[in-house]
């Protein structure tokens, strides 16, 4: 949305925006860089704090400091928690508003979804909570034959201690735009059903028809240190069309381009085909490529629709 108001550009340095993320050889790393998972800060701070995460101001501080893992642009490394500080920092510097303001004011209220759409829940809505039921992740990694060392890159983004404290009240009510979103399936399939068509529903524009070619471009493809697998990504997003001969749930053409989530759910549009799909899941489950429930889910839609 910024870079469609011409207020960011993807091939300037984020520092141009942000001047302290300049910070151990930052000063180069470029928004395209920074938003497609390629610059080296993916790790949290060790041992994990749950207090950590739930402080923004201690976050964003973390990243202006960081030093990058490897040469920006040499590799890739999917930012599990990290990715949520980097875009919410350069929404700050640049619009000098916090990003859970942003996304409240500029996608969930204009769409008619600023009840069920936010990044850190609100007092009152506690009783409209689902509770998540959280897969041991390392015990998903060795049913799956994934023997990965306690140093490996997985870990140090996603540390093992994380997980079991996404239905605690504190993680829930803090912005962490990379990891507790709270919505309804309808509300996200309504953000995404803008970028499906034009850029716009109901007469709310969320970018310019021309935007929606840049948010399905492949920037890379390079082998992810952290997951241990190529991954297709875009400015920010998953792009697909699969990989290898393996179909994800956003299906087969290269036009679709969204994000999953850690144990199953996704959210994603398809512009060539004009369709938008959330699948929101309360059980995680660790699905190896070319299964999973959501992926039978977003299948049989397109072949109801006769899109598949």
């Amino acid at each position: 949305m910024l870079a469609d108001r011409g207020l960011i550009d993807y091939d300037a340095r984020v520092a141009d925006y942000w001047p302290e993320f300049t910070q151990n050889g930052k000063g180069e790393i470029t928004v395209s860089q920074a938003m497609s998972h390629q610059i080296g800060l993916h790790a949290l701070p060790e041992p994990f704090s749950v207090e950590f995460i739930v402080n923004w101001d201690a976050g964003i501080e973390y990243i202006e400091k960081a030093k990058p893992a490897y040469t920006p642009g040499t590799k890739t490394g999917y930012h599990a928690h990290t990715f949520g500080l980097i875009a919410g920092g350069i929404v700050q510097a640049v619009t000098g508003r916090h990003i859970k303001e942003f996304i409240e004011d500029e996608i969930a209220k204009p769409l008619g979804v600023e009840d069920e759409m936010f990044v850190g829940i609100p007092e009152g809505v506690e009783d409209r909570l689902t509770t998540l039921e959280i897969w041991d992740i390392q015990k998903s990694l060795k049913e799956s034959g994934v023997n990965l060392p306690e140093d490996h890159d997985f870990f140090k983004a996603m540390p093992n201690e994380m997980w079991k404290h996404f239905n605690e009240m504190s993680v829930r009510k803090a912005c962490i735009p990379a990891g507790n979103g709270h919505f309804t399936a309808r509300a996200l399939a309504k953000m995404y059903a803008a970028l499906a068509g034009d850029g716009s529903i109901e007469g709310v524009g969320l970018v310019s028809p021309k935007r929606i070619s840049h948010m399905h471009r492949l920037v890379t493809d390079a082998f992810d240190i952290v997951l241990g697998t190529p991954v297709n990504r875009g400015i920010g997003f998953y792009v697909d069309g699969g990989r290898d001969g393996i179909q994800g749930p956003m299906g087969p053409r290269k036009s679709a381009f969204g994000h999953s989530g850690a144990g199953g759910s996704i959210a994603f549009a398809d512009p060539e085909i004009g369709l938008a799909v959330a699948v929101t899941l309360n059980k995680m489950e660790f699905a190896q490529p070319g299964t999973g429930r959501a992926l039978e889910i977003c299948d049989l839609i397109r072949t109801e629709l006769k899109v598949s």
